[in-house]
């Protein structure tokens, strides 16, 4: 555990990194607010850098200020040495911070940062291949069965080529699903580019609109589900946390969106769930599996789908950078298993030094 340095010595810097070039850049705003308002600044210095959607960087020593001011308006970075720090805390969701490309950076700036690697940062934000790894691991994890489908060649010039992929891909669709279903982006998060379709006609549109945010599409059975959720905390070891499972509970007809995890506050959490013991401990062993098959490390949280009649779980999704805002509900799951918020951002840290201790230790000569 990471110690409270000596008067003499200064603190450890920790960029706190946040906005990004995604559609989530604003989900990125509030939970590193939510990060910054719990840090123990005995044990760390903040430093800040916000990402424009552009993709500049940019930071600010003024402490206090709204982080979408120094998104749009503070000093411009040219290179992160320049800030100095000690340790990275990474608060970016979503394409371009949570897939890999902005771990893959650091790792070849030899910073510590806090989460999972490039592997199962990628890995866990592209959906279909998540599930595919899944898909093959031992012991088997429960998944809800789907349709893959390659928007792009759904950009094809030739309209006749084009129509006649989008006719196979609803009948197969209709014929292994059935309806509902749900068309997801392959690579994102918060539900964005999410729709539900009834019919062949929604289907069809849903698919137009997820293709705006990625080629890669997943259609997905609708079940008839609770949706549950496991917060993880350690580097998948023996120490290693596994949260209750918490329920979000939501008005009969409404699924869980962006307006209803963001905008209409609709979404209630009901932490512990109210489940059968014996579901409860079979969704814990879930989650650490997945985490471990995933190869994730420092946290995430892992959704899960479980059958309303039947109380069959199906793995969702992993999050490895989940939501950290005053409403998430990771750092309130944590706070059930008993680690505060603040408590949870110095482990993490913890683990981050841990794993960068250990990575540089390994031998790169013959």
């Amino acid at each position: 555990m990471i110690q409270r340095r000596d008067g003499e010595t200064p603190r450890p810097r920790l960029l706190v990194v946040f906005g990004g070039r995604s559609s989530e850049h604003e989900v990125s705003l509030r939970s590193a607010t939510a990060m910054l308002d719990n840090l123990d600044t005995d044990r760390f210095e903040p430093v800040l850098l916000g990402i424009h959607r552009d993709g500049s960087w940019r930071t600010a020593k003024a402490p206090g200020l709204p982080l979408a001011d120094i998104v749009a308006r503070g000093e411009l970075v040219t290179d992160l040495r320049a800030l100095a720090p000690d340790l990275v805390l990474p608060v970016l969701h979503g394409p371009y911070g949570e897939d890999g490309t902005f771990q893959g950076m650091l790792e070849v700036l030899g910073l510590p940062y806090v989460g999972s690697g490039v592997l199962a940062s990628a890995l866990c934000m592209d959906k279909i291949v998540c599930k595919r790894a899944l898909l093959h691991h031992e012991p088997s994890i429960p998944l809800v069965p789907w349709v893959e489908l390659d928007g792009r060649q759904l950009s094809r010039p030739d309209e006749l080529e084009r129509a006649d992929l989008l006719r196979a891909t609803v009948e197969r669709v209709g014929a292994q699903l059935g309806y509902p279903c749900f068309v997801k982006p392959a690579n994102q998060g918060s539900s964005i580019g999410i729709s539900r379709a009834h019919d062949e006609h929604e289907l069809r549109v849903a698919i137009e609109m997820a293709m705006r945010y990625d080629p890669k599409l997943l259609i997905e059975k609708a079940i008839d589900a609770r949706e549950v959720e496991l917060a993880v905390l350690g580097d998948g070891g023996p120490g290693t946390i596994v949260s209750e499972p918490g329920e979000i509970v939501l008005p009969d007809g409404v699924w869980y969106d962006y307006e209803s995890k963001y905008l209409k506050d609709i979404a209630g959490l009901e932490i512990p769930a109210a489940l059968p013991t014996a579901v409860i401990e079979r969704l814990k062993r879930l989650t650490l599996e997945a985490f471990r098959a995933t190869g994730c490390h420092g946290l995430a949280r892992v959704d899960f789908f479980v059958d309303r009649t039947t109380n069959a779980p199906y793995l969702n999704e992993l999050n490895t950078m989940p939501g950290f805002t005053s409403i998430s509900m990771y750092p309130r799951l944590m706070a059930h298993a008993g680690v505060p918020y603040p408590e949870q951002l110095t482990r993490l840290c913890a683990l981050a030094l841990e794993r960068h201790a250990a990575r540089k230790s390994l031998r790169i000569d013959r």
